[in-house]
């Protein structure tokens, strides 16, 4: 990319430098409950690939215990992170089909679309990696779809209002500045491609599809995972905790 740009969750220029740590990082503890109360934090961390010589991020539980990377195995590249040896590093590829650097011009649904159809069984394997006992964190390229779609079904397993689902998930909306200069400064992101293109925003239309095909399953959003593969008695353990900021 341009030498000592950056860019802002508005498109525009705003520092000289390229974020120095992942950029569409968060905690989701403190989630509204359907049942009230909220989620716990250190529980849950949603974010964009981290990078060899990044900067701990502020805020989030750093590093975590357990690194869930969505991406296929050929992502990363020379950029993987070489993480301690107490963090417990797991690759789940969620998706053949998500790869940012090769969907720039497909639209989110049908990204989305595919991804819920035949991978049902792929996004409940990454599922029931979720840690027991520390902090897992979930990240793909952006820390958008793939990690949207499994942050989502999380949500919804552990009975986050679902107002409050979607706004997490259209809340990477304020971070995409930062994220698309991290694709760009590494070359994670096809030549041409702009901050306006549809692969990096975050619809309404997209996350309703994860709704529909989950929370609308016959039997609900747990009827869903079971039928999927699904350990359910491990990550009713896993929401047990999740729940525990009430």
């Amino acid at each position: 990319m341009e030498a000592g740009v950056t860019f802002s969750a508005a498109g525009g220029t705003d520092t000289d430098q390229v974020p120095r740590s992942p950029a569409n990082v968060r905690d989701l503890g403190g989630l509204p409950l359907v049942s009230g109360g909220t989620t716990a934090h250190g529980v849950l961390i949603r974010s964009d690939a981290p990078y060899p010589g990044d900067d701990a991020p502020q805020g989030v539980p750093w590093p975590p215990s357990t690194v869930l990377d969505l991406r296929d195995h050929t992502e990363p590249g020379a950029q993987a992170v070489s993480w301690p040896p107490e963090v417990r590093l797991v690759h789940k590829q969620v998706s053949s089909g998500a790869r940012v650097d090769r969907i720039a011009s497909m639209a989110l649904t049908d990204i989305y679309t595919a991804m819920l159809r035949t991978g049902g069984d792929r996004l409940t394997a990454a599922l029931n990696e979720f840690d027991l006992a520390g902090t897992t964190l979930v990240h793909c390229a952006a820390g958008k779809d793939r990690t949207g779609v499994i942050v989502a079904i999380a949500q919804m397993l552990a009975g986050v209002a679902e107002d409050a689902i979607i706004a997490d998930y259209q809340r990477t909306e304020e971070n995409i500045g930062g994220v698309f200069a991290r694709l760009r400064d590494r070359k994670r992101i096809p030549a041409g491609t702009t901050i306006d293109a549809p692969i990096l925003r975050t619809p309404r239309e997209a996350i309703d599809l994860v709704f529909d095909a989950v929370a609308g399953f016959r039997g609900g959003p747990w009827a869903w995972f079971d039928a999927h593969g699904g350990d359910v008695g491990h990550f009713e353990a896993w929401v047990a905790r999740f729940r525990a900021g009430r």
